[in-house]
């Protein structure tokens, strides 16, 4: 999962959500993916792909923001280069409200939308442009992005927006 950029923004309400976002992170991990998969690949096996490949611009943006792959959390950074979200506390919470739109509907997602409007009442309007975002794709939440990595992102993404087929 990528780690959310705080060096920005050093307000009381980034630092509360820091916190909270690594309690959620880890109540998750306990909750829902102890039976999860991970994926068995590393940085260095997403930069040996395709340039056009989904797995590479995974890489590039991992590459970008000094991440590492986490495991079983290998989606959620996937999730940030598909729909174009950038690390801080407000895109994160954007990128939640454009999954919930598009039907995603766990814990985390609505806790990270609910802390959000909490914390950023002055960002509710955009929130809600992103959920309606989401609401113009599919429900791709639950595909297994690991047999997508070699897909070209092109396609990738011409799927989750004009309702393609899901694998």
């Amino acid at each position: 999962m990528a780690a959310m950029d705080f060096s920005a923004e050093n307000g009381w309400r980034e630092c509360l959500m820091r916190w909270l976002v690594q309690i959620l992170h880890d109540l998750y991990r306990c909750a829902n993916y102890r039976h999860a998969t991970a994926w068995d690949v590393t940085l260095e096996d997403l930069q040996q792909l395709p340039a056009a490949s989904t797995g590479r611009a995974l890489a590039v943006f991992l590459q970008q923001h000094g991440f590492a792959l986490m495991p079983k959390f290998e989606s959620h950074d996937l999730f940030h280069v598909l729909l174009g979200y950038g690390v801080t506390v407000v895109d994160e919470v954007r990128m939640q409200c454009c999954l919930a739109g598009s039907g995603r509907r766990t814990a985390p997602t609505l806790v990270v939308i609910a802390v959000g409007l909490v914390f950023y009442p002055e960002y509710s309007r955009d929130f809600w442009r992103h959920y309606q975002r989401g609401k113009s794709m599919v429900n791709f939440a639950g595909w297994d992005f690991k047999v997508m990595l070699l897909e070209p992102m092109a396609a990738l993404l011409a799927r989750i927006h004009n309702n393609g087929s899901q694998q």
